[in-house]
């Protein structure tokens, strides 16, 4: 066991010897210039500071990009006026005095109350980026006080490890779609009547279970997931038989989204890529088939992926076990894996995913779906 953690550690060294080696550009998809690099001074490690916009006598508060590189972090300090942190990009810490301290990604903002000390800046494995905006005061914009410890420091790497084994697996819940999901694209109705009374057991209720088959329409078919809904109802009726009572669960909300269904697509599928997209597209198989296009955004989309019975995590799970099973759609095994990543899981939880579908199907389906994750992790530089 020692020398399994000394390994580790040693990776986790060497880890953060090239990401230091590295600049922010070489790491970095930066919105705003890299700015003047700072070595010392109120800083450990470097950093790259770019003032965007000076306070005047409108808007009582100045605003800057900052990037941390690994480990590099602000000495504790104080804004007499307060201040805003918009995490961009990377992973960061913050903390206040006497306070948790928290992990800041992308997307989280912060506030850090006027004349409270704090400090942020990198975790010890990844960039970090963010934009402040700081209140003018008469006391000043701010006060720096001592370093940050390493021992204070320390605390941000084991909370972050913490987490990340955290992130390892995927929740029971995940693992009985993945196994339900399977077994639907297969059509192996015999292990799909085990699968679900599994999944009935560990808590998924009747209507969450009946969402993963309806859901699989759109990717194995209306003969499979039909068939797969024959098969819960049998398995619902047995166990009536036996005395089994089985949770209903909750309905889906109603939708009060005002936009045209095509709209509502267009959302939804920009909120799972992250990315905007050009409609109508211009190529490819929506180019050449529009009607498809319709089809996928105002169904699959908007009727499908707008019901909340699931989430969108839950579907893209069900999602990728029912196309690695089916078969010859790598194209689309990569766009829902890229999807999956986007939405927070981890690679660690793919192949979690993948050890699943090994174990209730077959290693060929399996193995084809760790590739494929390779790839597209290459991709993304991670």
């Amino acid at each position: 066991m020692k020398n399994i953690k000394s390994n580790i550690w040693l990776l986790l060294t060497l880890c953060y010897l090239k990401l230091a080696a590295q600049t922010p550009s070489d790491m970095l998809n930066t919105i705003f210039p890299i700015g003047d690099k700072i070595q010392g001074g109120n800083f450990t490690g470097t950093v790259w500071v770019t003032p965007l916009l000076p306070a005047d006598s409108t808007f009582n508060a100045s605003i800057g990009n900052v990037i941390f590189e690994p480990k590099a972090r602000s000495k504790w300090h104080k804004h007499p006026g307060g201040q805003t942190l918009i995490a961009l990009d990377g992973v960061g810490y913050y903390q206040e005095e006497g306070k948790p301290l928290q992990i800041l990604r992308k997307g989280d903002v912060v506030r850090c109350p006027p004349d409270i000390a704090h400090w942020h800046g990198a975790s010890f494995d990844h960039w970090f980026v963010q934009v402040a905006i700081t209140t003018e005061h008469p006391k000043g914009r701010v006060l720096w006080l001592h370093e940050v410890s390493e021992e204070e420091y320390k605390v941000g790497i084991a909370k972050q490890q913490e987490a990340q084994s955290k992130l390892q697996d995927l929740e029971n819940r995940h693992q009985h779609i993945a196994a339900i999901s399977s077994y639907t694209a297969k059509g192996d109705l015999e292990r799909l009547k085990k699968v679900i009374n599994a999944g009935l057991e560990a808590g998924l209720t009747i209507n969450e279970i009946k969402e993963v088959l309806v859901h699989l329409y759109a990717y194995c078919g209306f003969p499979r997931s039909i068939q797969g809904l024959n098969t819960l109802m049998a398995v619902l009726e047995a166990r009536k038989m036996q005395g089994i009572a089985d949770e209903q669960g909750r309905t889906a909300s109603p939708i009060t989204d005002t936009l045209s269904k095509y709209e509502q697509g267009k959302k939804v599928l920009e909120a799972l890529t992250g990315q905007p997209l050009i409609t109508p597209p211009k190529s490819g198989y929506g180019g050449f088939s529009p009607e498809i296009d319709v089809f996928l955004k105002e169904h699959l989309f908007a009727d499908l992926f707008g019901r909340d019975i699931l989430s969108y995590t839950d579907r893209e799970i069900a999602t990728i076990s029912a196309l690695i099973n089916l078969g010859g759609v790598d194209p689309m095994i990569k766009s829902h894996i890229a999807i999956a990543l986007h939405l927070g899981m981890t690679a660690a939880q793919l192949n979690h995913l993948f050890d699943i579908i090994e174990t209730n199907t077959e290693k060929k389906e399996a193995d084809n779906g760790r590739k494929i994750l390779l790839e597209v992790m290459g991709v993304r530089g991670k």
